[in-house]
């Protein structure tokens, strides 16, 4: 005992020693490290003034700082964990050399589309072909190059590593995380950052320095930011782990997990236009959702009475068969939103929605109405989006729809309406896709309502022969699957259930999960909001897991007429008449249509010779793309950013696939050829929008069992 305790205080003796002998070697460099903290800060304050904010009283928790045998700031992470053992910077260049010769990236691959009729598909397949050929003779480029289009640091630390990385290596776009602000904040006493900041202040070059974020919000900004930078980066973007903490590897873990399901969904041309086309034959047929407000500025709302009714949004997912019990049982005291294909099934268990949601665009959201009695849908509240299918709408007495987000017909109804002096608040359904109960989500937040249930709801499921009620038309009257869709062969991914285990998942699933996160987390910052997950699928963050038979539902009947008569009213009426009245090609802006075409199909000459200079045109054509946004042509940016994202990831991807670089180049503009080859149709495919109103198939007829 004795011996311990002698060891113990040895230990503890030693240790003092150590801190005292650190803080001496502080204090001989103080004046050293306050200078340069000085002028990173007033660097910062220059051209990054958030992250001067930020630092500017920042305190940090952890003060075990000292400085190594060549007097280089180091840190311990935990007692005895320095963040480098031994010389700082040698280290630092050793783990540089490392990830310059082996490298990790992002993962993001463009496949080949079958019997599909769109003039998108058929070049992007051309494109595919020459990327599948390759380059005869070149080597693959195993390591980064002397210029790198995107670059993203997990963890900054004390900057070591990315000095060292930037004296080697030239970057477009430079993304930085740190996890833990104490290691940014001795960051700015370590290296020097006005270099570093002057050189990505350039026109073409960004750098993104994002503090202490958690893992899903920092795969948000970075979602975010590439909005701007452009989505055909994402495909080539080396990644570097500075150092790995418990943050770090959840960052990256979810960074990694989630990379498709934030990065993809670009739209393309002929999509674009057929929302066009759908939009200016459905808006004289429906109205479309606007906030109106009373004298003193507040927006209109419902009665407080009808914002606490329940509301059940029922999708069509397995464990919808689990809740029909309870819908049947609430079916007075509760408002029943029904999504998609849900409205069969319902039909068929003898249940009536309140209100019908749908988001797909083509005729088959339209064509499963065939299967049901006029009289049980005429007085339903159908509501959709502005580029939903005409046809849609002649099914229902009332109907309302919002705008799409990121449409072109969006935004041509309201840089027209501006235009002509309308100042009326048309609504934006954020987050309403990219399925169905993504949008009656975000119709659920316009319309005030604070309690939520998710039926049937799963977005995946545990039997992949499973994956619809089995009152569904997916399944015959035998209980096998119809052959209207399948997911047997479907690349999936796993993520954990609503009541445990974990469930098998597509990607538009994943990606409605998230979308559904977000609204979730927005309705309950702005509201007192309750949402139950009835559904025995993915588990949903921002609502809780509750097992239909174990729900309590103790509200008073209601007037259910009444209460669509009221929500009608307040949040629908007429579009816009300057839209519906103009000519087509009016409307389109023909001539900045064919300017942009023009210009798109410019800039690659005989200069263009290397990695940089293909992605500086690129980027130089997105970014012209992107600054239509600020005009009364941001339709545009709409219609043409797709199919540009598409071909110029392509090509990035290409650039950068073979070590030979002029003659990764030259390989690459086969790829630039094919996209300009699509752009010179696009005027002709433009003359007429109409012809987009989708045609469909007889696919739902012949295989849904409705």
């Amino acid at each position: 005992m004795s011996n311990d305790i002698n060891d113990s205080i040895a230990s503890v003796e030693a240790r003092l020693k150590q801190k005292q002998e650190r803080l001496e070697s502080l204090r001989q460099k103080d004046a050293i490290f306050t200078e340069k903290f000085q002028k990173n800060m007033q660097a910062l304050e220059e051209m990054m003034p958030h992250i001067f904010e930020s630092f500017q009283s920042f305190r940090p928790q952890n003060q075990e700082i000292f400085l190594d045998e060549f007097g280089d700031l180091n840190i311990d992470l935990a007692p005895d964990n320095p963040l480098y053992q031994g010389p700082v910077k040698s280290k630092a260049a050793a783990k540089i050399d490392k990830v310059i010769n082996e490298p990790n990236k992002t993962a993001l691959d463009i496949t080949r589309t079958k019997d599909h009729p769109s003039r998108h598909v058929y070049f992007n397949n051309l494109i595919q072909d020459v990327i599948d050929q390759g380059a005869e003779g070149l080597t693959p480029l195993t390591e980064i190059p002397d210029f790198a289009g995107s670059v993203f640091f997990f963890g900054i630390e004390l900057g070591y590593q990315l000095e060292a990385f930037l004296a080697r290596k030239e970057v477009k776009h430079l993304y930085l995380y740190e996890a833990n602000p104490d290691l940014f904040y001795y960051s700015l006493f370590a290296i020097d950052w006005r270099p570093i900041l002057e050189k990505f202040n350039q026109d073409g070059k960004t750098i993104h320095i994002i503090i202490g974020l958690s893992p899903k919000e920092l795969s948000q900004k970075y979602a975010l930011q590439l909005t701007e930078n452009g989505f055909f980066m994402a495909g080539m973007t080396y990644l570097h782990v500075a150092y790995l903490s418990p943050e770090i590897q959840a960052a990256l873990d979810y960074f990694v997990k989630h990379y498709s399901t934030q990065i993809m969904g670009w739209g393309f041309f002929d999509d674009a236009l057929m929302g066009v086309a759908h939009g200016l034959k459905s808006l004289p047929k429906s109205k479309l959702a606007r906030v109106t407000r009373n004298d003193a500025g507040a927006p209109n709302s419902l009665p407080n009475w009808m914002k606490d009714i329940p509301v059940f949004i029922l999708g069509n997912g397995p464990s919808l068969d689990n809740s029909i019990e309870l819908i049947k049982e609430v079916k007075d005291k509760a408002l029943f939103i029904c999504c998609g294909t849900t409205i069969n099934t319902l039909s068929r268990l003898g249940i009536k929605p309140d209100m019908h949601v749908d988001v797909e665009r083509m005729i088959h959201t339209a064509q499963k109405f065939e299967f049901l009695e006029a009289d049980y849908l005429e007085d339903i509240l159908a509501l959709s989006v502005d580029v939903m299918h005409p046809d849609f709408f002649k099914y229902f007495k009332r109907s309302g729809m919002g705008m799409k987000p990121g449409e072109a017909i969006t935004s041509l109804i309201l840089s027209k309406a501006r235009a002509a002096g309308d100042s009326t608040e048309y609504v934006q359904m954020n987050h309403s896709g990219p399925i169905v109960a993504n949008l009656a989500l975000s119709f659920v937040h316009l319309f005030g309502f604070k309690n939520v249930y998710f039926a049937g709801v799963d977005n995946g499921f545990k039997d992949m022969t499973v994956h619809h009620s089995k009152h569904s038309g997916y399944y015959g009257k035998d209980g096998k699957e119809t052959g209207f869709q399948t997911f047997v062969e479907e690349k999936l991914v796993v993520r954990p259930g609503n009541f445990g285990g974990e469930v098998h998942t597509t990607s538009i699933m994943d990606s409605s999960r998230v979308q559904l996160e977000l609204m979730l987390k927005q309705l309950h910052k702005e509201r007192s909001f309750s949402c139950f997950n009835l559904s025995d699928g993915a588990k949903i963050e921002g609502s809780i897991p509750v097992q239909p038979e174990d729900a309590m539902i103790f509200d008073p009947d209601i007037n259910k007429q009444k209460v669509i008569e009221v929500l009608y009213e307040t949040f629908f009426d007429n579009a816009p008449e300057q839209v519906m009245s103009m000519d087509t090609k009016e409307l389109i802006s023909q001539t900045a249509f064919d300017e942009v075409v023009e210009f798109l199909q410019q800039g690659w000459d005989d200069k263009i010779q290397t990695r940089e200079d293909v992605t500086n045109l690129l980027w130089h054509q997105y970014r012209t793309l992107f600054l239509l946004k600020t005009t009364i042509h941001t339709h545009l940016y709409d219609i043409f950013a797709g199919s540009f994202t598409y071909s110029a990831f392509a090509i990035i991807k290409s650039v950068y696939a073979y070590r030979e670089e002029h003659e990764a180049v030259l390989h690459a503009k086969k790829i630039f050829n094919i996209w300009c080859d699509f752009l010179q149709e696009m005027p002709i495919m433009a003359d007429d929008v109409s012809q987009f109103v989708d045609g469909g198939s007889d696919k739902m007829r012949l295989l849904y069992n409705g």
